[in-house]
């Protein structure tokens, strides 16, 4: 093969590698918290937990907390049981029935799936009809074990506003920068055997 025909060869593979890279890049990139199977969320500032409604939204967007159990160790009475916060009711006004909240306070609510999820964000509902001053949430994500992989801390839904949080990106490395840096090998060696012939 000639000269030209090396480096024709060469940007071929070059490209090739470059494409594969980026596709693989693009699907490694999602941010997400691995492993998730319990959720514990508890008030920040020492008051009344009240939830109206929180959602965990796994890497295809679905609302996964719809399919979860979600329990406490007391509530207010019995219309603002643990079930009100994965009802899928936004409503947030205790008086309609749409909100948990605790019979004590410093109580926790607990989210637990039936499998390990990966979660892309959550989002948490405060109280609507009043007292959303109180409305500032600690949430500890647990593993299959029990052990804790993440927290968030004094997450603010106060003033009727939801809160979410995004999970940043897993610091692994990219499958596509290897796949490239591999690829971009083998074209050197290619180069390399092709001028020694």
């Amino acid at each position: 093969m000639n000269t030209f025909g090396s480096r024709f060869a060469a940007k071929q593979i070059t490209g090739f590698a470059f494409g594969v890279a980026c596709l693989l890049s693009a699907t490694s990139a999602s941010a997400s918290l691995i492993g998730v199977k319990t959720i514990e969320i508890s008030n920040s500032i020492s008051q009344w937990l009240q939830v109206a409604e929180f959602q965990a939204f796994d890497l295809g967007g679905t609302n996964v907390a719809l399919g979860a159990t979600a329990t406490s160790s007391t509530s207010w009475n019995g219309f603002s049981t643990p079930g009100k916060a994965i009802d899928d009711n936004t409503d947030g006004n205790f008086w309609n029935q749409s909100v948990f909240h605790d019979g004590v306070i410093g109580d926790t609510l607990k989210i637990t799936f039936s499998s390990a999820v990966d979660l892309s964000s959550i989002t948490i509902f405060g109280r609507t009809d009043c007292c959303s001053d109180r409305d500032v949430y600690n949430l500890n994500f647990l593993d299959a074990t029990g052990a804790s992989i993440s927290r968030i801390d004094a997450l603010d839904a106060r003033g009727n506003n939801p809160a979410s949080f995004q999970f940043p990106v897993a610091s692994v490395p990219e499958p596509g920068m290897l796949g490239l840096l591999g690829l971009g090998l083998t074209a050197l060696a290619f180069l390399r055997r092709r001028r020694s012939v």
